[in-house]
């Protein structure tokens, strides 16, 4: 059964025993977590969700985050867009003990008898699928490898300046 919009908060264990699939967009502004990574907050995430059991009667909740991010490209500090798509397959726990005996198949996630943040799930992932480092691919695209490039002079106090004059006294 396919349900085309997310709520905020879901059952995702009951929703995995029922087997559904939701498909929907999760607006960055809701992702607060994800937000000091990023140069604007606009814009949004598609996101796919498949819940079910598999064959070992594992509740399972597999799915896709895909969309443009804008990030700082940490060579030239110049705006960046990044393509972010990630998948990820994660096996619905109640305990750490439940959490050892999943599969290498499935990462663990946690849940409580409370329904579960969307936007907490998908934030994990996001910030998993992000570079650590982001920058541009392209050389043309980032001015620190053009060849016209000056960096920006550090302008602040060397903290050593004042020992290079006591030295000359």
């Amino acid at each position: 059964v396919m349900i085309e919009h997310l709520p905020d908060r879901l059952d995702l264990y009951a929703m995995a025993e029922a087997g559904r699939v939701l498909r929907g967009r999760v607006k960055l502004v809701s992702l607060p977590r994800v937000l000091p990574l990023l140069v604007s907050d606009e814009g949004e995430l598609e996101v796919m969700l498949e819940l079910g059991k598999d064959e070992d009667g594992t509740r399972t909740l597999c799915g896709t985050v895909s969309g443009r991010l804008v990030m700082q490209c940490q060579r030239c500090l110049e705006s960046m867009e990044y393509p972010l798509a990630t998948q990820f397959r994660l096996g619905l726990v109640f305990s750490q003990e439940e959490a050892g005996e999943l599969t290498d198949r499935y990462e663990p996630l946690l849940v409580t008898r409370e329904p579960t943040h969307i936007a907490e799930v998908v934030s994990d992932e996001v910030l998993l699928a992000l570079p650590i480092v982001p920058m541009h691919d392209d050389q043309s695209e980032c001015r620190a490898l053009s060849e016209d490039y000056v960096p920006v002079k550090d302008e602040r106090e060397n903290p050593f300046a004042v020992l290079a004059q006591l030295k000359q006294k």
